[in-house]
């Protein structure tokens, strides 16, 4: 059986070329959830994976007792999935 792991962020620039930075993620998605990074009180998540053919950021953040939680495309910055629960 063959282990496959997470490829790290150099490997997933030298697959697809140019990405969107992990700050313009997170700038995205506090756009789409109309807040300023100085209202969260913190980001848990913040990472890149390679999910159905496309590099993705992941990120989770948190206002209060809020969770935010998105996928965003990390080449076209499109949101691919957003939740917002009550934590």
């Amino acid at each position: 059986m063959t282990n496959f792991n997470k490829l790290n962020d150099t490997e997933l620039e030298q697959i697809a070329g140019g990405t969107l930075t992990q700050d313009e993620a997170l700038a995205k998605a506090l756009e789409h959830a109309q807040l300023k990074k100085e209202q969260i009180d913190f980001v848990k998540k913040a990472e890149m994976d390679y999910e159905h053919g496309r590099k993705v950021w992941e990120i989770k953040f948190y206002q209060g007792n809020l969770e935010f939680e998105y996928d965003i495309d990390a080449e076209t910055g499109s949101i691919l999935k957003f939740e917002k629960d009550w934590d």
